[in-house]
């Protein structure tokens, strides 16, 4: 390595060879002194033109320098910022590098550009004297700026002063330890990390730093706040911040119902994705979140697979694995953050607030991203921690990250409505919803999505929160299930919209996603099932699911529709297989193994109306009262029939077996009649049957004592039908027993058939030979059960009849939604590309501009981030049409029929004919928009926008043109930041 303490200049471009160690370019222009006014940025020096070797040996850039305000009393006016930009010889216009990334490092003739800029339209900033350090071939862990010839060469003192701590930072401390050093000697503001503790000590922490009149930082991991709540926290960031603020805000709101508290700060970590910040000098419901919009809570943890972590020496189960790394990462996440805040000065930390936590917050989030690929690189064994230095000079990619200040509503418990007052996604925007629809469908997703709430999985990129926490719960389920779970039955999932909204694409692209690694070993498998007409057409299915190498992905299309009359009359066949993983072969019940189960509705769209009448579990229950018991019943007959087996006037009787069917429970006739199988193969066995039908008045599906009709030809005739096969069953006993209210007070009270048309209700009473009431005497029952157990002529069934009073019973329809309800992993409500009405307006644009420019993508050749240049009424009628009439199929089909010129302005004329578009927009405002000459004014960037953008790029590290108008950095608690 090249030693550090002989600095050089840098040498001309034809000298930049084998160099190693330090050089200086202090650039060949720019006046000392000279005033940037005005939000303006200026070119302020070039460097010489660098070679392709030094460019590829790179390690370091660096620039030291000075500005003030010259003297401007205007708040917020004097900050200054300096940008790094390489450039290629002639190309200064095209500048696309993000800013200390170098990604065109290894080109030859660029060189470097420095630009000086004020932030405020009223600031004067006067930049001085600047160099520019290279670092080549040098030691990681080497700052140039201490080193003591560098700073002779700045001008500086030779040793770099150590500057008192501004605060006591504590680490990891108990709230007793806090609250000690609270009422300590000394003014230093104090910042410690906690457990999560009761509200009652952290409100006496409040009280106690106002009293004191001392800052208190407190930080939090949101883990520790949620580990007691069954909720998946690598959701959407809406559901995220709620699910952290339905814990904090009983403690927040006893905090801000007393006076405003200056000292008093509680910071949040939310894994290495974001943290919320919320003080106590404004209202109670204001906080402040920084977050990566586009990763889950989570992310960077879960993106190291067991082999890289037993490559780090973790040993345990995967979750233990994560837990470990996480606790190394937080070390470098608070290096961060106490790195930032030291930075400050004594009087910026006795005024901490929003404006010092978001660089901190900020910083330590960067320092955990960087500290992950150095210390433990994918793929390799575990490294150092990295110094201090090299965590500030490192310049690898860095994470976009969003500030926004929340409002949240203080709540009711037990509330359902959300927690913000406005959603997460309009704060995010760095602009109008409308022109980030705009710049997504003619730029591509980057243009937008790394600055909002969203998620992409493949080709599905989705913006609405909904969707969001949907498809990532998904997708955490198929993993963790993928994994981790040997069961081997299949994982259900369902999806809810509107035709056409692309229901199978989204979740087909989260599970190829997901499975990308494996996915030579998932097949796809897909079934309309309102397109079968025969049970053993779904049969034949189920075989080849079973026999399918590979992970099978099975989309069950429109698993809601209607069969053999009945609603929901495909939902019973599948009971079997999602509860127990197999499915029915005859009589003979087969196993499925494992696989991915993915139920597409087709008659509600949404989870929430799908479920809606089962929503109020009192119809699904019985109370104990109400419930029949079959049970008693059952045991005084099987006694009464022993004792009559006893009966001296026979040499022997035959041995008794019990069977017991809830009809209840019985949802396709496939099932009794493997009862009546069963029955059949014990009187070949030499014994004799009794047979329980509990429930057997239930409902088949909708239709009221709709299983009568098939106990008729085994109660008369002593056979039943298999394939349309006629098969005796013989001597048995059967006893129906009542379970619902239909035959409540029968026989006394007249039966009305009419109120059960088609149920052959009189039919099958007439073939009843006995009854019995519940509470009457079994005994009753002697002469017929002794006439039938002596006669050994009659070779079919005995039926007698048990009733009871009953209670009404659950519905047997709404009872097979709560089992399949019950045994779904997940689902989506997918929201499609037309506006849903009243409050969807300010939202519909984002989903059609994601879902055409995908279309565009996919179908018609268009690249990543490739300009797609279009009329301004084709791009308004297409992006702001309220309503097409079948959703995401309407807007690949208008697509289709029209003429996509690449690298061509797509005009009205290219669009397919107005008698064409009928099929699919009949609103009038398709026609009106094509119609238009301008763009719509909520599509172009206003100043606020321009800054809100640009604010985000600079703390991102992501370089951005020499504009006219520059941002400033928003002040404390604005809601853009």
């Amino acid at each position: 390595m090249a030693a550090v303490n002989d600095p050089q200049p840098l040498p001309k471009r034809d000298e930049q060879v084998g160099l190693s160690g330090f050089y200086h370019d202090q650039g060949d222009g720019g006046n000392q002194g000279d005033v940037v006014a005005g939000a303006r940025t200026v070119k302020w020096f070039k460097s010489k033109e660098l070679s392709a070797s030094l460019l590829g040996l790179l390690d370091s850039l660096q620039l030291v320098t000075s500005s003030d305000d010259n003297g401007s009393t205007v708040a917020g006016a004097n900050r200054s910022w300096f940008e790094l930009s390489i450039y290629r010889r002639g190309d200064e216009a095209l500048n696309r590098l993000r800013w200390m990334s170098h990604e065109n490092r290894f080109m030859t003739n660029d060189r470097e550009y420095v630009h000086a800029a004020a932030d405020h339209e009223d600031s004067r900033n006067r930049y001085h004297k600047g160099t520019l350090i290279f670092g080549i071939n040098v030691e990681n862990n080497v700052k140039p700026a201490d080193v003591p010839s560098f700073r002779a060469l700045l001008g500086l003192a030779r040793e770099n002063p150590n500057a008192a701590s501004t605060f006591e930072y504590l680490g990891n401390s108990t709230a007793d330890q806090v609250e000690d050093r609270i009422r300590g000697s000394g003014r230093k503001p104090i910042v410690s990390r906690l457990r999560w503790v009761s509200a009652d000590r952290i409100v006496t922490l409040a009280n106690a730093s106002q009293r004191a009149e001392k800052n208190v930082l407190l930080v939090f991991d949101a883990d520790d706040l949620l580990r007691s709540t069954t909720t998946d926290r690598r959701l959407s960031w809406g559901q995220t911040v709620e699910n952290i603020w339905r814990v904090m805000e009983g403690t927040c709101r006893r905090i801000g119902k007393q006076s405003p508290n200056n000292y008093f700060h509680l910071l949040i970590q939310i894994g290495f994705e974001g943290a919320i910040y919320k003080g106590f000098h404004t209202q109670g419901t204001k906080a402040h979140l920084i977050y990566e919009p586009t990763s889950a809570e989570g992310k960077l943890i879960r993106s190291y697979s067991d082999n890289d972590m037993r490559k780090f020496g973790f040993i345990g189960f995967i979750g233990d694995k994560w837990e470990k790394l996480k606790k190394e990462l937080m070390v470098a996440w608070e290096r961060g953050l106490v790195s930032s805040l030291e930075e400050e000065s004594a009087g910026s930390i006795a005024d901490l607030g929003i404006t010092q936590m978001r660089d901190a917050m900020m910083t330590g989030i960067r320092w955990s991203r960087r500290c992950a690929p150095i210390m433990f690189p994918k793929g390799n064994t575990q490294k150092f921690m990295p110094t201090n230095d090299r965590m500030k000079l490192e310049s690898g990619s860095e994470p976009v990250l969003v500030s926004v200040e929340l409002d949240l509503i203080v709540q009711d418990e037990n509330a359902q409505e959300q927690t913000f007052r406005k959603p997460l996604v309009l704060d995010s925007l760095p602009c109008s919803t409308k022109k980030a629809a705009h710049d997504t469908l003619t730029h591509g997703f980057e243009c937008v999505l790394p600055y909002m709430p969203g998620a992409r999985f493949g080709n599905l990129v989705t913006a609405d929160r909904g969707e969001v926490d949907g498809f990532r719960k998904i997708a955490n389920t198929v993993e963790e299930w993928y994994r981790y779970n040997r069961e081997p039955k299949p994982l259900s999932i369902a999806v809810f919209g509107q035709p056409g909204s692309g229901k199978s694409f989204g979740v087909k692209e989260v599970i190829r996603d997901t499975l990308k690694a494996d996915r030579d070993n998932i097949v796809f498998l897909e079934y309309n099932l309102s397109q079968l007409q025969h049970e053993n057409e779904l049969q034949r299915a189920f075989e080849a699911i079973r026999t399918t190498r590979g992970m099978p992905i099975v989309f069950f299309d429109e698993f809601d529709s209607t069969f053999q009359g009945r609603q929901l009359g495909w939902l019973p066949h599948f009971l079997k297989s999602i509860t127990r993983g197999v499915y029915k072969d005859g009589a003979v019940e087969r196993p499925l193994g494992r696989g991915i189960y993915i139920f597409i509705g087709g008659t509600k769209s949404s989870h929430e109306e799908f479920f809606r009448d089962i929503s109020d579990s009192s119809g699904l229950v019985r109370r104990p009262e109400e419930t029949p018991d079959f049970c008693r019943s059952e045991k005084h007959v099987t006694a009464l029939l022993d004792e009559l087996n006893r009966n001296p006037d026979r040499t022997s009787g035959p041995t008794l077996t019990s069977i017991n069917l809830d009809i209840s429970e019985v949802y396709q006739y496939s099932d009794l009649k493997d009862t009546f199988s069963q029955v059949q193969s014990e009187i070949l066995s030499g014994r004799l049957p009794l047979v329980f039908f509990e429930n057997f008045d239930s409902d088949f599906g909708d239709e009221k004592l709709g299983w009568l009709k098939y106990f008729l030809a085994p109660m008369q005739d002593g056979e039943y039908l298999d394939n349309s096969v006629r098969c005796p069953i013989g001597r048995a006993i059967f006893f129906f027993e009542q379970g619902t209210d239909h035959f409540n007070g029968f026989p006394e009270v007249s039966f009305n058939s009419e109120d059960f048309q088609g149920a052959k209700v009189l039919d099958f009473v007439s073939r009843l030979r006995g009854y019995v009431k519940h509470e009457i005497n079994y005994t009753y029952l002697n002469n017929v059960l002794n006439w039938y157990l002596k006669s050994q002529t009659i070779n079919k069934p005995l039926s007698i009849g048990v009733f009871r009073n009953c209670q009404r019973p659950p519905s047997q329809r709404l009872g097979i939604k709560k089992i399949f309800k019950d045994n779904l992993a997940g689902h989506v409500n997918i929201l499609g590309p037309s506006s849903l009405g009243r409050g969807d307006e300010t939202y519909f644009v984002l989903r059609r501009a994601m879902l055409l420019r995908s279309m565009l993508q996919r179908n018609f050749g268009f690249g990543e981030g490739e300009f797609i240049d279009m009329d301004p009424g084709v791009l308004n009628a297409l992006l702001f049409t309220p309503r097409v009439l079948h959703g995401a199929r309407s807007l690949e089909s208008i697509l289709s029929m029209s003429r996509i010129p690449k690298r061509v302005k797509i005009t009205k004329e290219d669009l397919c004919t107005e008698d064409q578009r009928m099929l699919h927009v009949k609103d009038e405002a398709f026609q009106r928009l094509l119609n238009s000459t301008g763009v719509d004014s909520g599509t172009q960037a206003t100043k606020e926008d321009m800054r809100r953008y640009a604010w985000i790029e600079r703390k991102s590290g992501r370089a951005y043109q020499c504009r006219t108008v520059v941002p400033a950095t928003p002040a404390a608690g604005s809601g853009t930041a």
